[in-house]
């Protein structure tokens, strides 16, 4: 079952000086609230990036759910890639494209060193808090936007293997072609609009400040 936003439009506007859509993370979040079903199993909300985790807090509250955090790391090609082939969640999760220009070999030393990326970040978010079990439960997965998928389609993975009972997908913001490789994986994609193309995510904040790991912290803290 996939389910979408109320307010969804078709292009990309034609002057980036209008398309300011949110204040800053915080209204993305309590308006993406409002779009989430009421009737989910014990909630887990977990952010899979540290600008993520800051709308998630607003999903979280709302639903009087516990906060995590899934932090992806994107897997990268050598330097004269341009972009990223995948994304990899910590220790289960991975998703790639696929990409003629990486032999098997360059494949598995990106994921190693995504995943260890990943491991390492994952490690210093949690060093004051575990990270909240979702066996059984609903988890609710939240980013700032999806542009190619590859970051929530890993975070879905790592659903998957941990063994959450459903897992949703909940965005501000998307690019129908991301949206298509997550609706394909996750059990629900909410996203408030949807074009064709986004571009980069900051242009649809009035204020998008990147969280520094000590806020992301302490985000968790105060839901403990």
């Amino acid at each position: 079952m996939e389910t979408l936003g109320p307010e969804i439009t078709g292009f990309l506007p034609a002057h980036l000086a209008d398309s300011i859509l949110f204040d800053d993370r915080t209204d993305a979040g309590r308006r993406l609230a409002h779009a989430l079903p009421g009737d989910l199993h014990e909630p887990v909300v977990a952010g899979t990036t540290r600008g993520g985790v800051e709308i998630a807090a607003e999903v979280a509250a709302a639903l009087h759910a516990p906060l995590d955090v899934v932090l992806v790391a994107q897997v990268l090609g050598p330097e004269e890639y341009e972009r990223s082939v995948g994304a990899v969640a910590p220790v289960d999760g991975v998703y790639l494209r696929e990409d003629e220009r990486l032999s098997p070999a360059q494949t598995v030393v990106a994921v190693a060193r995504a995943r260890k990326e990943a491991a390492h970040a994952d490690a210093l978010l949690h060093e004051r808090r575990r990270a909240v079990p979702v066996h059984g439960r609903d988890l609710v997965l939240v980013d700032e936007a999806i542009t190619t998928g590859a970051t929530m389609a890993a975070a879905v993975a790592w659903a998957r293997a941990n063994e959450a009972r459903r897992v949703i997908a909940a965005v501000p913001v998307g690019a129908t072609p991301g949206l298509e490789v997550v609706r394909g994986l996750a059990d629900d994609v909410f996203c408030l609009y949807e074009f064709e193309l986004i571009g980069s995510r900051a242009v649809w904040f009035g204020y998008f400040p990147r969280p520094e790991d000590e806020e992301v912290r302490q985000l968790l803290e105060a839901t403990r």
